[in-house]
């Protein structure tokens, strides 16, 4: 059964395509251009250098936090606080 539903969504996910709107990626290009280059005066390779480090901070944060949680769970184990017994006098 999960078989099926996982063959069934890598097809539709193969078949799906969408064309690109040249105005809307022309505006974009623009806008950058405009803000990044123009009024904060980067170079294009600053721009590169950049959005690169982004893209490569991204999942080396998530590892980082990932890597935190493990570690900080083994250093200090959970108490469990049991709960108090009644003894047979008092029921």
């Amino acid at each position: 059964m999960i078989g099926a539903f996982l063959s069934v969504v890598l097809l539709s996910v193969g078949l799906h395509h969408g064309e690109a709107d040249p105005t809307l990626l022309d505006w974009i290009m623009t806008a950058l251009s405009n803000i990044l280059l123009g009024t904060l005066g980067f170079t294009e390779l600053t721009v590169v250098i950049i959005i690169g480090i982004i893209i490569l901070a991204m999942p080396a944060l998530i590892v980082v936090a990932y890597w935190a949680n493990t570690r900080g769970s083994r250093s200090a184990p959970a108490t469990v606080n049991e709960p108090a017994r009644v003894s047979e006098a008092e029921e």
